[in-house]
């Protein structure tokens, strides 16, 4: 598991990154687990080139039994499902002109028993794209709506890989006192947010030489919880993440959230309530990470997949969704710590990097960033 976590958590964390280079100072949210559970299984199907290319995006040359992984966050998922409104769609729809092998379609029952669906996409586009959407839809109880465009689909459209996400939290502990504040767009640029406050004892740490504060905070029944990572100021006349971006790498990411660096203190946390949608066709981002083959009729080996000739990927299109607010399964309590203790001053009042995490497997869940209000 501990090579998974790590293939896992380099393509979300070079996701992340390529995703806050490409959006300016926008707000946007990406689920990296949607992405690489689609990716898996299309790489499941592929052989030589194509199969190359696609180990490498996913990091998975020392990965060996990547299906058990994907199986147990799936498991885990479901379970936090009950206590948390967090559903991640996974598909890999694959038109019903390809006859898939009834050896690909074995090999992955037991893991990917829902991901894999085959579908009349060439002789009914239209119809198609309105039932995935439709699918889609009712598999994130509404949340997630019109992941297709029209005209994504067509008669040329030969294989989707699609994810969808969305996740509206219980923190284990309530926020209270929410009140509209100034939120720091930029040095000299500031808009309205509702700001939501909680004291508990959270885990901590400062990175003074990235001018960076780390704050960990659990959802209810900690199964997964939200890294926040954010400038100690804003330095510059943009949005003050610039340096965070150019830091960040997978190796930086380790050592930032490393657990056993980071102090359990008593925090006055102060944070924005927001809602964040953002959906993404990947393909060119896929392509230019070095996944080629994959997208192109000519050179494309799915032959694990299907004889058929000219199976490629036609799309890669993923949509996520977060609502963050004050809703929590219990109030914390700190009139117990010792009156000297010193309280941490944790105000993310300017933007901000998060990350949602599976704590089991420390698997990335959902990313993104915070710019402000739209």
């Amino acid at each position: 598991m501990e090579n998974f976590r790590l293939a896992n958590s380099s393509l979300a964390v070079g996701m992340l990154k390529m995703s806050g280079e490409k959006n300016g100072k926008d707000n946007f949210i990406i689920s990296p687990l949607s992405m690489s559970c689609t990716l898996a299984l299309a790489y499941k199907g592929s052989k030589g080139n194509t199969a190359a290319e696609i180990q490498k995006v996913l990091h998975f040359e020392k990965v060996n039994d990547y299906d058990f992984g994907f199986q147990t966050m799936s498991s885990d998922i479901a379970k936090m499902s009950s206590s948390s409104l967090l559903k991640v769609v996974k598909r890999l729809f694959v038109d019903n002109s390809h006859t898939c092998s009834k050896e690909f379609i074995n090999a992955t029952k037991k893991t990917y028993s829902s991901e894999l669906e085959m579908i009349d996409i060439k002789c009914r586009a239209e119809e198609a794209r309105n039932q995935i959407n439709t699918s889609i839809k009712e598999l994130t109880e509404g949340h997630i709506e019109n992941v297709l465009e029209d005209g994504s689909l067509s008669e040329s459209t030969n294989m989707v890989l699609l994810g969808a996400a969305c996740l509206k939290g219980s923190w284990q502990y309530k926020f209270t006192d929410t009140k509209e504040t100034d939120f720091q767009i930029s040095k000299t640029e500031t808009k309205p947010v509702q700001m939501m406050q909680q004291e508990a004892r959270l885990a901590y740490r400062s990175l003074n030489e990235l001018n960076l504060n780390i704050l960990d905070i659990p959802f209810e029944g900690k199964q997964m919880n939200m890294l926040i990572l954010l400038p100690k100021t804003i330095e510059d006349d943009t949005t003050g993440l610039e340096k965070l971006e150019q830091e960040m790498t997978y190796e930086n990411y380790v050592n930032w959230s490393n657990p056993s660096m980071m102090a359990n203190s008593k925090v006055k946390l102060c944070l924005p309530k927001f809602k964040i949608e953002s959906c993404f066709n990947l393909k060119e981002t896929l392509n230019s990470l070095g996944m080629k083959d994959a997208f192109d009729e000519a050179a494309a080996d799915f032959s694990g997949m299907s004889d058929s000739k000219g199976l490629c990927i036609s799309q890669a299109i993923y949509k996520a969704a977060i609502e963050i607010n004050e809703d929590g399964s219990e109030t914390a309590d700190v009139s117990k710590e010792r009156y000297l203790m010193p309280k941490t001053e944790f105000n993310a009042d300017h933007p901000f990097y998060f990350i949602v995490r599976h704590n089991k497997t420390q698997s990335i869940i959902l990313c993104g960033r915070y710019c402000g209000p739209s």
